[in-house]
């Protein structure tokens, strides 16, 4: 019966007028960088990839799964140049009922503004399909105050199961570095075009996103070097908001970094009053040196609803793994010993955290 009564709160949330679908989200939106802003594609030299795998309301029968893949690559052997970046990602609400899947390139430019300082833009063309299992649906005329889920329904179903259509999203960000302290301020757009997402002949433009970050580091290791990976002690606050629709949502936290050991805690919330959708966010991860030009992180993040009155839908689980080569380029070819080289000349290059 329970999950019954989810899809039809799903059904009623796809189908009725003037509600429009939201994009899907991560808890760890600082491990999943590229996908919210595009101008960090290629933002520290090397090559990055990140897996991301997320469910979400554990205690919904029709629970939500995400899984992401993205990677870039710095690129400074042609003026001007970021990086490029790409991301898949896939969305499944409702035990597959509804699926979600975005193929997108990503390439970024760079445009030094200071010894200390650099502004990157960069752009997000996706391909985006939308899929309804309408067979699966249970509809209210099907329902018997008694015996339950024993009618046929009048509901006439589109003929597609599916939508699909380009999308494209702009970002930017500036990068800026003091004496023991950096980081990045920006923002972005999504869904320039607001491509249209009716399943019938009308029209439903996606609505735009907005996207604001900035994110701090402090690095309290004396004499080492700013950007030295071995027992160091960094603290790393950040301030996180988007809108969408009408629908907002913001955090704010830190996360910590300590001889390969990361360790954060987040609140995140619907609005600036506490009595409202209140979440904490705890991660715990580790960074595991695999040379000295490569890194493996692992991270894992769980919510929990502060507020009691949503508590039924449950926590939320994200892993993130991330590995790190730093001597890797499109065009440029490999220089021994050149990435150590960069740290010691070009601060803003290498990963900090």
């Amino acid at each position: 019966m329970k999950r019954k009564f989810t899809l039809l709160i799903l059904l009623n949330f796809l189908l009725t007028c003037g509600i429009t679908a939201q994009d899907f989200d991560f808890s760890q939106w600082y491990n999943n960088p590229t996908y919210y802003n595009p101008a960090y594609v290629g933002l520290t030299s090397g090559l990055k990839a990140r897996f991301t795998y997320r469910r979400q309301m554990v205690k919904v029968p029709a629970s939500f799964r995400t899984y992401s893949f993205s990677a870039d690559i710095a690129e400074r052997g042609l003026p001007g140049a970021g990086g490029l970046g790409i991301i898949v990602a896939n969305h499944s609400a409702s035990q597959g009922l509804v699926n979600h899947t975005i193929v997108g390139i990503m390439p970024s430019v760079r445009v030094p503004i200071a010894d200390y300082m650099i502004m990157q833009m960069g752009i997000q063309a996706t391909f985006v399909q939308k899929r309804i299992n309408w067979d699966n649906l249970i509809f209210p005329d099907q329902l018997d105050p008694r015996y339950g889920n024993i009618y046929p329904t009048s509901f006439m179903a589109p003929n597609a199961n599916k939508i699909t259509y380009p999308d494209f999203s702009a970002g930017l960000l500036f990068q800026f570095k003091g004496n023991n302290v950096s980081g990045v301020v920006g923002g972005a757009l999504h869904h320039l075009t607001r491509p249209n997402e009716s399943w019938y002949e009308g029209t439903s433009p996606l609505p735009r996103k907005w996207v604001a970050h900035i994110d701090l580091i402090w690095d309290f290791e004396q004499n080492r070097g700013f950007y030295r990976r071995s027992s160091s002690f960094k603290i790393n606050p950040g301030f996180f908001y988007q809108s969408q629709n009408k629908l907002s949502y913001f955090a704010f936290g830190s996360n910590f970094y300590f001889t390969h050991v990361y360790l954060g805690i987040w609140y995140k919330n619907e609005s600036f009053e506490y009595d409202t959708y209140s979440l904490l966010s705890f991660m715990g991860g580790v960074n595991i040196p695999v040379s000295d030009l490569a890194n493996l992180k692992l991270m894992y993040s769980y919510d929990f609803v502060i507020y009691p009155e949503f508590s039924f839908t449950g926590p939320t689980h994200e892993i993130t793994l991330i590995m790190e080569f730093d001597d890797i380029s499109l065009f440029q070819p490999k220089v021994v010993g050149s990435a150590r080289y960069r740290r010691g000349n070009e601060p803003l290059e290498c990963s900090p955290f």
